[in-house]
Parts: structure tokens; C-alpha cells; sequence
């Protein structure tokens, strides 16, 4: 009876602990600090009609590179997307329909890339968007020239997004509800089996 008993304690712990786990529902979403990123072209200068690559790198402020992101980049003509460049933001600014949009591949930790064309000399706008979040976006500006001279390392800046009533619930749930469940979960495993081993070494009750 005691050895069901305990089991039962123990089956009923771990079911807890997956039942926190089950409230907090998906990934944490909030992407919470500034993140700090750059722009690269090969061949640099790009040229009019010829695939380039565009590159772009992204770390936190302290310098640890962001992986598994999904990022995007919108190509316009500068001259038809806005007299100025949008601000870094996390909503979509109104502009043009682009001239075209990708999406990047991580090729290595925090390094994103992706090959595109573009027909004619000038400067282009690219927006990059940081989509990695479903009911999140952070985007940022930068210029490129295509047929001009080397463009060079150009950095930018994504802003933090806004942390909603349930990215902050997820984030409770994480930080707070599942250190406690394990340390309920440890000490019962512990108690009960201190009790079993009690049991055992007292034997069975006299005749």
C-alpha cells in the first residue's frame, strides 16, 4: 500500500508540473531589448542587374548573437518610397508596395542572408523587419547604392517591442511558477521516498 502511495504522490507531482507548463502555452514573445544590427553587401559595390548578397548580423546590447530569428528585407527606389527615411519602429510604416521582398536564411549564428537583383543605378531603401514573433514586428532603415561606390558596414537598430498582457503572463509563468513546481516537486520526491525507506527498514508488523 505505502509503495502505491508513493507512486501515486510522485505521478501526481510530474502531472503538475506539466500542467504549468501547458498554461504557458507557447514561447516566450516578447522581444524585449534594443537589438543591435548591420548591413552588408558582396560584391560591394553592388552593380545594376547582377545578383548581390545582402547580409545583415544581429546581436543583443551585450554583444550575444540572435539566432533563430525571421527576418525579413523590403526593396524600394528610394526616390518613390518616402522623402525620408521611416524611423526605426515596431509597426509597419506606410510605404509603397515594395520592389521586392525576402525573406533571409540564417547561414551561422546571428547571420542572415538572402540574393537579390535590382535593374537600375541609385539608392535603394531597404526596411529590415524582425517578424521573428507572430503579434510582433521591430523594423529599421537603411540605404544602399547599387552602381555607385562601396556601401560598406551600415548599422541599425531595432527597437524593443512592447511586452502585451500575455507575453508578461507567459513570462510569469516561466519565471516564477515553474522554479516553484520544481521544488515541490523535488522535496516530495524526497519526503515520500524517505518514507519508503523508513517503512522498508522497520519490516513488516508483528503477528
Amino acid at each position: 500500500m505505502m509503495r502505491r502511495a508513493t507512486l501515486g504522490v510522485r505521478w501526481s507531482s510530474i502531472a503538475l508540473a506539466f500542467c504549468l507548463l501547458a498554461l504557458a502555452g507557447e514561447p516566450v514573445r516578447a522581444h524585449a531589448t534594443l537589438v543591435l544590427g548591420e548591413v552588408t553587401l558582396s560584391p560591394d559595390p553592388p552593380l545594376p542587374g547582377e545578383s548581390f548578397v545582402v547580409r545583415v548580423t544581429l546581436h543583443d546590447p551585450a554583444m550575444a548573437p540572435i539566432e533563430d530569428a525571421v527576418v525579413f528585407i523590403e526593396v524600394r527606389e528610394q526616390q518613390r518610397a518616402t522623402a525620408e527615411l521611416p524611423l526605426a519602429s515596431t509597426e509597419r510604416p506606410e510605404l509603397p508596395d515594395p520592389d521586392l521582398e525576402e525573406r533571409l536564411l540564417e547561414v551561422a549564428p546571428a547571420r542572415y542572408e538572402t540574393e537579390i537583383v535590382v535593374a537600375g543605378t541609385g539608392e535603394y531603401h531597404l526596411l529590415v523587419r524582425d517578424r521573428t514573433f507572430e503579434w510582433e514586428e521591430a523594423n529599421a532603415s537603411v540605404l544602399i547604392e547599387v552602381g555607385g561606390a562601396a556601401v560598406g558596414s551600415i548599422p541599425f537598430i531595432l527597437p524593443p517591442t512592447a511586452i502585451g498582457p500575455r507575453s508578461l503572463w507567459t513570462w510569469l509563468v516561466w519565471l516564477v511558477g515553474l522554479p516553484i513546481v520544481a521544488g515541490v516537486v523535488v522535496t516530495v520526491l524526497v519526503l515520500t521516498s524517505g518514507r519508503s525507506r523508513g517503512a522498508a527498514e522497520e519490516g513488516p508488523p508483528p503477528a
